[in-house]
C-alpha cells in the first residue's frame, strides 16, 4: 500500500509554516521540515524558523539537527526523513512535508543522490586542479577523462564541473554512463501518494511580506545572531553561510557597515529574486 504524504511548498513568504501547522492540527499530522537552513542550530531569525509557540502546536522533524559549522547534505536529509516517517507511521499519525528547499523537495519525487563515495584522495586532486588553474583546468581535466562531458555538464560552472570530475575519477565511468545509471534509481521514499499544494501570492503581496520579514529579522537581532554564528564556525560551511539573509549579513559585517537599512534593502532584493526562481522550479520540477 502506498504511503499518503501531504506536501506544502511554495516560494519564501508564501505562508508554508502556518499552513502546515493548520493541516497538522486538522488532520492529526506531524511535520517533516523541508528547509535546508532550518536544519542548523542557531540559525533561527534568518531562516524564519517556526516559533516556540508554533513548534509546540505539533511535532516537527528535521529542525535543529546539525551544527552550522558542519555541512548538512541531502543524503543526511533523506536518512533522517526516512527515520521520521517510521516514527510517524508507527504512531498512526499522518505526514505533512513543509518547506521550499528545491533539492530536498525533489527527493520526495525521485532519486537525488546515489551511493557513490568520493575518496578524500580524489577530492584533494580536484581541489589542487582548481587551485592551480581554476574553472578552465577543471573542465580540461574532465574532458580528458570524458570528451563528451560537455553535453551533460555546464563546463563554465566550476562547482558542477568539479563534482563531475570527481565522480568520473571515482567510478571510472563517463558522465553519460553515470547519468543513465542514476535515472534508473528509485525514489528514496518509495512509492508515495503525493498530495502537493503549492502556495503563492501576487508579486506585490509577496514583496510586502518579504519587506516586513526582513525588517522584523533585523529588529529581532539578525546581526547579533549572525555574529554568534561567525564565532561558532559558520564561515567553514559554504552551504550555511550562503543562505539568503545570512549571506548578506555576513558580507555587511565583514565590510564593517553600520547602516542596517542598506542591509534590509539588500536582503529584500535577494529574497524576492529567490522567490521568483523558486516559482519556476516548482512549476517545472515537482511532477
Amino acid at each position: 500500500m502506498k504511503l499518503d504524504v501531504k506536501i506544502i511548498t511554495g516560494p519564501t513568504c508564501s505562508g508554508k509554516t502556518q499552513a502546515a501547522i493548520d493541516y497538522a492540527n486538522r488532520f492529526g499530522a506531524e511535520i517533516i521540515s523541508c528547509d535546508s537552513v532550518q536544519v542548523y542550530r542557531g540559525m533561527d531569525i534568518g531562516s524564519a524558523k517556526p516559533s516556540k509557540n508554533q513548534l509546540a502546536q505539533t511535532k516537527h522533524y528535521l529542525i535543529d539537527v546539525a551544527e552550522p559549522s558542519n555541512r548538512f547534505d541531502v543524503s543526511q536529509y533523506v536518512e533522517m526523513a526516512q527515520e521520521a516517517i517510521r516514527e510517524i507511521v508507527g504512531r498512526g499519525a499522518k505526514i505533512v512535508v513543509a518547506g521550499g528547499s528545491g533539492f530536498y523537495l525533489k527527493a520526495w519525487f525521485s532519486a537525488v543522490t546515489d551511493n557513490l563515495k568520493i575518496p578524500d584522495s580524489i577530492k584533494e586532486i580536484s581541489e589542487s586542479i582548481e587551485k592551480d588553474g581554476g574553472a578552465e583546468a577543471l573542465s580540461g581535466a574532465l574532458l580528458k577523462l570524458d570528451p563528451l562531458a560537455g553535453k551533460f555538464v555546464d563546463l563554465k560552472n566550476p562547482r558542477r564541473t568539479k563534482k563531475a570530475l570527481e565522480r568520473c575519477m571515482a567510478s571510472g565511468k563517463s558522465v553519460g554512463e553515470l547519468l543513465a545509471e542514476f535515472k534508473k534509481l528509485p525514489c528514496p521514499f518509495g512509492e508515495l501518494n503525493r498530495d502537493v499544494e503549492i502556495l503563492d501570492a501576487e508579486n506585490s503581496t509577496l514583496l510586502r511580506r518579504i519587506e516586513a520579514r526582513a525588517k522584523s529579522m533585523i529588529d529581532e537581532g539578525l546581526v547579533d545572531e549572525t555574529r554568534t554564528l561567525i564565532s561558532n564556525g559558520i564561515l567553514k560551511n559554504e552551504s550555511a553561510r550562503s543562505a539568503i539573509g545570512y549571506r548578506e549579513t555576513i558580507d555587511w559585517i565583514m565590510r564593517g557597515e553600520k547602516n542596517t537599512e542598506c542591509l534590509r534593502q539588500t536582503i529584500v532584493a535577494n529574497t524576492f529574486a529567490l522567490a521568483k526562481k523558486q516559482r519556476k522550479y516548482f512549476r517545472n520540477s515537482l511532477r
